[in-house]
């Protein structure tokens, strides 16, 4: 037991940072929630650890945890998320980033994908996921995951265009 706390210790300083900027992006930048709520994640992950399978990728099962957990979150809390709304309740916090305008921009523009594409575009590139982890995390198809990933960049790239004929 005493090896497995070390094992799950190890785990925690190496993705707590990642878990939360998970839900920092998801609930409108609100740093107490989304510290929480990762809080909440690894309590859940700790109890159940005996029976991660340690042939299997931590990320991906952290990451699983953490997306039930927000979903869970959201369910009690009768809520839906709102990454717009985030995005501009966040303004502060963006403030202190310094392309900080960029940073905005591009969240807007996310913003406005579907639902999907949005949560596969920050598995990917805000929360660093492999497609084989987002495939695992989301329960599909990792040629799926890749195909919509694609997809979603493709639309983004659209909405940047339209921006900047408007502009």
């Amino acid at each position: 037991m005493h090896k497995e706390k070390q094992n799950f210790t190890e785990y925690y300083n190496q993705y707590k940072d990642k878990i939360f900027n998970y839900f920092w992006y998801r609930v409108n930048f609100n740093r107490s929630l989304a510290e929480d709520l990762t809080a909440d994640a690894f309590l859940k992950a700790f109890k159940s650890f005996d029976s991660f399978d340690h042939d299997r990728s931590f990320q991906s099962w952290i990451y699983a945890i953490a997306k039930n957990h927000l979903l869970n979150y959201y369910r009690t809390a009768n809520r839906e998320t709102d990454l717009l709304e985030a995005a501009n309740m966040g303004r502060n916090e963006l403030k202190q980033i310094e392309n900080k305008l960029e940073l905005e921009e591009v969240f807007r523009l996310i913003n406005a994908l579907s639902e999907y594409h949005r949560e596969v575009l920050l598995l990917r590139f805000s929360d660093g996921l492999s497609n084989g982890e987002i495939a695992a995390v989301l329960g599909k198809d990792e040629s799926a995951v890749r195909t919509q990933i694609s997809r979603a960049l493709e639309e983004l790239r659209g909405k940047a265009e339209d921006l900047r004929i408007m502009i």
